[in-house]
């Protein structure tokens, strides 16, 4: 039985557009289009469910409920009063309306409680009873993205951000969450043919990613709950068929001969690591040895290095020295010969190390601008 194909949308970090839209094309779908932090793309439910199992770089799936034009509110609410929300909504079923965007034509800091109203009516008029609404766990998410005379309204499928994997038991100051992780993985272009190495890696979230990548393990298997899992037409032997068919992907350790390897010079930290990489089933695949950057050994195989900078304060000249210095042992001594890839928001890096990057891409994490550059 043929599926009815859904329009679906999915939010990333400015700089993983292109990402995102390569892994959506890998699983099939269709009219797939990149603007800046949004990939919008077609399929049918089972899509839908994979991507939220298993793409890396989104950090929401949304599924498209109505687009429409306005020309003033009278027609924007008669989009509202006209849709049947016994479709997506009960008596029981609690939800919640979430608004972005700007319109002239409306009063946007109405249109919550005005939308809430309309729906409460509906049911009200059917069974003398509404839903609960605006609670803290809803479980239907409605988002409404409005533009100057338009307005999408969409279904929340994820619940959640996607970056909670559900494996970090442990955390650390500055770490970046595992969607941009997982991001900056694919950006350097490792397919998984070398070693990676990550020297200084705070609690393992890159490691983590590259080994999931790695072996093809679906992104969220350790997550336990997805937004569509409380929708009324939800298909839990759909549901059963994804998650079968993307664990039966997942490579073996003869199809992936390379290691995975963390260095971190901070004991609280190769703690946290190794409690994160054990609660994602991992620590049969990765190492990280309590190493200070600069005592670690030059090693001989090929390697793709990966290393997240310190975040550099230009008034701390002591951290700042600190920072070049180590960053300039990995890329002139340690990984001269390897793939070194460095993170950083510090826009005079190439100047301070005395290099200049052969490739570099940038990337927003927030309002923070971020570049990634190989060395």
């Amino acid at each position: 039985m043929l599926q009815e194909s859904i329009k679906m949308k999915a939010k990333t970090y400015e700089g993983l557009e292109d990402v995102l839209g390569r892994e959506l094309m890998r699983m099939g779908a269709e009219d797939v289009d990149t603007d800046v932090c949004t990939v919008t793309f077609s399929g049918d439910k089972y899509l839908l469910y994979q991507a939220n199992y298993e793409l890396r770089t989104a950090l929401k799936i949304y599924k498209q409920v109505l687009k429409f034009d306005f020309n003033n509110r009278e027609e924007f609410y008669a989009q509202f009063k006209e849709y049947r929300w016994s479709k997506i909504l009960n008596i029981y079923k609690s939800f919640r309306i979430e608004v972005t965007g700007k319109s002239e034509a409306l009063v946007m800091d109405s249109i919550k409680s005005d939308v809430t109203r309309i729906i409460c009516d509906y049911f009200n008029e059917k069974s003398h009873k509404t839903p609960p609404h605006d609670t803290s766990n809803p479980a239907v998410i409605i988002v409404l993205e409005i533009g100057a005379n338009s307005c999408e309204f969409l279904l929340d499928a994820s619940g959640p951000s996607l970056a909670h994997r559900g494996y970090k038991v442990a955390g650390g100051n500055g770490s970046y969450d595992e969607v941009y992780s997982a991001g900056i993985v694919q950006l350097t272009g490792w397919k998984g043919n070398t070693n990676f190495i990550d020297p200084k890696c705070g609690i393992g979230t890159l490691l983590i990613e590259a080994t999931m990548f790695a072996y093809n393990i679906p992104a969220q298997i350790c997550r336990e709950s997805f937004g569509f899992f409380t929708w009324r037409d939800f298909d839990e032997v759909l549901w059963h068929d994804v998650k079968n068919a993307a664990r039966l992907a997942v490579k073996h350790n003869g199809e992936f001969a390379h290691k995975l390897l963390g260095y971190e010079e901070d004991d609280n930290l190769v703690k946290a690591a190794n409690q994160n990489i054990k609660k994602a089933m991992l620590d049969k695949y990765i190492e990280v040895v309590e190493f200070a950057p600069s005592e670690i050994e030059q090693p001989d195989a090929e390697n793709t290095v990966l290393v997240i900078a310190p975040k550099i304060n230009e008034f701390n000249v002591e951290q700042t020295q600190a920072t070049i210095r180590m960053l300039s042992t990995i890329t002139k001594k340690t990984f001269k010969n390897s793939k070194t890839w460095i993170h950083s928001s510090y826009g005079d890096l190439p100047k301070a190390l005395g290099i200049q990057p052969r490739k570099d891409v940038d990337i927003k994490y927030g309002n923070e601008t971020n570049k990634l550059a190989l060395y």
